[in-house]
């Protein structure tokens, strides 16, 4: 019955992120952060949507929901550690496939993002501090939200 096991379907339907597209990679990137604080909503994803649009402007629309579905369920399939090592592979992918201007623009991006429902998390901000170390960019965040 090894064939229908829920291990095995997990496996193939996660991508490895040194496999990542551009895109399937920073949409793991903004996934994680629409995650951090426990819910997700609709201003994040709208910001999520601004991102890949600035970055990828010929992006599929119906293949960029499907890399944030399987975003979403893998990242909440990990435990902490493995969010972490997670995170820190499609950081290392992101710094391989992206222009500087790219890692310049996503950086702003992901600011965007983490202060898209006017709080910021102390998760949100830890990973925009792994951001700011892996891809060496400065985030800025609102400090009166």
């Amino acid at each position: 019955m090894g064939w229908f096991s829920k291990k095995d379907n997990d496996k193939r339907l996660r991508n490895n992120p040194s496999d990542m597209s551009p895109l399937e990679a920073v949409t793991h990137l903004c996934a994680a952060i629409q995650l951090a604080d426990g819910q997700l909503d609709y201003q994040e994803r709208e910001e999520w949507v601004l991102a890949v649009t600035e970055l990828f402007p010929e992006f599929s629309e119906d293949r960029a929901d499907n890399f944030l579905v399987e975003a979403q369920t893998t990242i909440n399939q990990l435990n902490s550690s493995e969010k972490n090592q997670h995170l820190k592979e499609v950081l290392d992918r992101i710094k391989t496939l992206l222009e500087d201007d790219q890692i310049t623009t996503l950086s702003s991006k992901i600011a965007n993002l983490i202060e898209a429902d006017g709080i910021i998390m102390t998760s949100e901000i830890e990973i925009a501090s792994m951001i700011e170390k892996e891809l060496g960019v400065t985030i800025t965040l609102d400090e009166n939200l």
